[in-house]
C-alpha cells in the first residue's frame, strides 16, 4: 500500500469512527460532516484505483441502475421503510430553514456522496473538467431534491452519473482507452 493509499485509509477509518460514535449520541452535525469525510475518503480512492478513463463510464452506468433498483425495491427501500432510526446511519441530514433536524430535513446518502467524490477523484486523475463536474454534480443533487418533493425518496446517482457523463463526455470518447498517468 501506497503512502497515499494508506493516509486515506486512516482518514476512512477515523472518519468512520467518529459518524458511528456521532450518530450513537445523536450529534447530527457532527455526523454529517464524519460521514462526509468517510464519503470523500473512499472515493477518492477508488478513483485513484480506475486505471482507464472507460471504467468511470461502467461505474457510471452500473451505479445508476443499481440506485435507481435499490431505492424502487431493494436495501434502500428497506431502511426507509424502517423509519427514522435506522436512515440515520445511512444518510446526511441537510435541514429545511427554520426547523429542526428531528421535523424537517432530506436525507442524502452517504454513498451518493462517495460517487460524488469518486467521481471527481476520477475527473483530476484523468484530466477531465473537474470544476464543470462539481457544477454539474450539485446542480444534480438539487434538482433531485427538488423532485423527491413530489415522492417519498428519488434515486440521487442517475442525474449525478448523466451530469458527470455529460460535462466529460467528448474526453471520455477521446481519452477511452488511455491508461491512468503514473500516480
Amino acid at each position: 500500500m501506497d503512502k497515499r493509499a494508506f493516509a486515506v485509509s486512516l482518514v476512512a477509518l477515523a472518519a468512520f469512527a467518529g459518524a458511528v460514535t456521532s450518530v450513537w449520541l445523536g450529534w447530527v452535525p457532527a455526523a454529517n460532516i464524519a460521514k462526509v469525510v468517510l464519503a470523500g475518503a473512499l472515493g477518492l480512492w477508488i478513483a485513484g484505483e480506475l486505471e482507464r478513463v472507460g471504467w468511470v463510464v461502467i461505474v457510471a452506468a452500473v451505479s445508476a441502475a443499481v440506485d435507481v433498483a435499490s431505492v424502487a425495491v431493494g436495501p434502500t427501500r428497506i431502511i426507509l421503510e424502517r423509519g427514522p432510526m435506522v436512515v440515520g446511519w445511512f444518510t446526511i441530514a441537510v435541514t429545511w430553514m427554520g426547523y429542526p433536524y428531528s421535523e424537517a430535513y432530506t436525507g442524502l446518502g452517504t454513498s451518493d456522496m462517495l460517487f460524488y467524490a469518486l467521481y471527481l477523484g476520477a475527473a483530476r486523475r484523468f484530466g477531465l473538467r473537474a470544476g464543470w463536474s462539481a457544477v454539474a454534480m450539485v446542480a444534480s443533487f438539487l434538482c433531485t431534491v427538488a423532485l423527491a418533493t413530489y415522492w417519498t425518496a428519488l434515486p440521487a446517482l442517475p442525474l449525478l452519473s448523466a451530469a458527470f457523463l455529460a460535462v466529460n463526455a467528448d474526453l471520455v470518447v477521446r481519452r477511452r482507452g488511455a491508461a491512468a498517468p503514473p500516480a
